[in-house]
């Protein structure tokens, strides 16, 4: 998937912008507010209908107008992909695909890999950050897992609700209590799969990028799992006894102790926990690792490269660990969007090298 047309108009400080991308790695440099992660933020929006930096769309508009419009044109199978979204506060939300309406799972739509500095802390930063990582790319690699997660979600928020109104004897809560199993066993075992899918991709990533140490990723359940595999059947009978024997402790604290809203993926280092015993410097490697082989499990689930979207990450790496990045994202299959403040010598291989300054662009030749 190569996107090759991009028209941004009214969005945040960039009130028209073009560009027909490079097919490799494309770079946005700049002083900082000139209007770099604005252009990340434009085709990411038009990726998935949502930013990454706000939950509003007026915020997105440009303070001189009353609307944003995004338009991209994109390859996908050999075959001219034109999207489209507008937003104003009167008409809301409109979003195209060769002009008909679609939704934020058409089956055409782009996808993209992010890449922002709190990326970085997914080794050490809170569980949340990691299954947030696994379930956006899921959702991405498929529909039926997004509405397992739609699905996860409303039971979980139901279930809750019983327990706060201290019905958990009561026969809604049986009811519930079931569709709650079969729903989290379905996110389950698609998380479980995916991380081992990540697991032997990632390894030889990290190697190359780090020139040392054997990384090793694995799903933390949070509950016990008795038996010495994993399928479904089992998954939701573990589920069904620990819940049995929480009750009273879920009952008293009017919450559910456990699902894939409280699982975590475990990260090791040469063996070793690497959230507690990996250098900062070793933490990020691996983030940056974790975030390649996204796209990669996308490529071998799919059979296409989604676009990666890189914000700032540069300056929040050591020299070696930039070089050897940049080295990688100018040699490989997949196109990628990166900012930085940076103008030097580190781009002399990048043939598309684009000054931003005040919401325009200007090539650097």
């Amino acid at each position: 998937m190569k996107l090759s047309g991009l028209q941004v108009k009214n969005f945040r400080n960039i009130k028209h912008l073009e560009l027909s991308p490079d097919h490799g790695l494309t770079v946005f440099s700049g002083e900082n507010a000139q209007g770099k992660t604005n252009i990340l933020e434009s085709i990411f929006v038009l990726a998935t209908g949502s930013s990454f930096r706000t939950n509003t769309d007026q915020d997105m508009i440009n303070y001189d107008a009353q609307y944003y419009g995004l338009n991209s044109r994109h390859i996908y199978n050999d075959r001219k992909i034109d999207q489209n979204i507008t937003y104003s506060a009167i008409d809301g939300k409109t979003r195209l695909i060769n002009s008909k309406r679609a939704n934020q799972i058409h089956p055409d739509r782009l996808r993209v890999v992010l890449f922002t500095p709190d990326d970085l802390f997914l080794v050490k930063g809170s569980p949340s950050k990691r299954r947030y990582f696994l379930d956006f790319l899921l959702k991405q690699l498929s529909n039926d897992y997004y509405h397992h997660m739609e699905s996860y979600t409303k039971i979980l928020k139901k279930r809750n609700l019983l327990l706060r109104k201290a019905q958990a004897n009561s026969k809604a809560f049986a009811i519930t209590n079931d569709l709650f199993i079969d729903s989290a066993s379905l996110v389950i075992i698609n998380r479980i799969n995916m991380v081992n899918l990540l697991d032997e991709i990632a390894v030889s990533i990290h190697d190359k990028l780090s020139g040392g140490g054997e990384l090793k990723l694995r799903y933390a359940l949070s509950f016990p799992v008795e038996s010495g595999k994993i399928n479904l059947d089992i998954i939701k009978e573990s589920m069904a006894n620990k819940m049995k024997q929480i009750n009273e402790q879920e009952t008293k604290r009017q919450t559910t102790l456990l699902g894939p809203h409280r699982d975590d993926i475990n990260l090791y280092l040469d063996n070793r926990l690497a959230r507690q015993y990996a250098s900062q410097g070793q933490q990020r490697n691996i983030a940056v690792s974790l975030k390649l082989a996204e796209i990669f499990a996308m490529k071998k689930v799919q059979g296409f490269y989604p676009v990666m979207l890189l914000d700032e990450v540069l300056s929040e790496l050591d020299e070696k660990r930039q070089l050897r990045l940049m080295e990688y994202l100018n040699n490989t299959g997949f196109q990628s969007f990166l900012t930085t403040v940076r103008s030097d010598k580190l781009f002399d291989n990048t043939r598309s090298v684009y000054l931003v300054k005040q919401g325009q662009l200007l090539r650097k030749e």
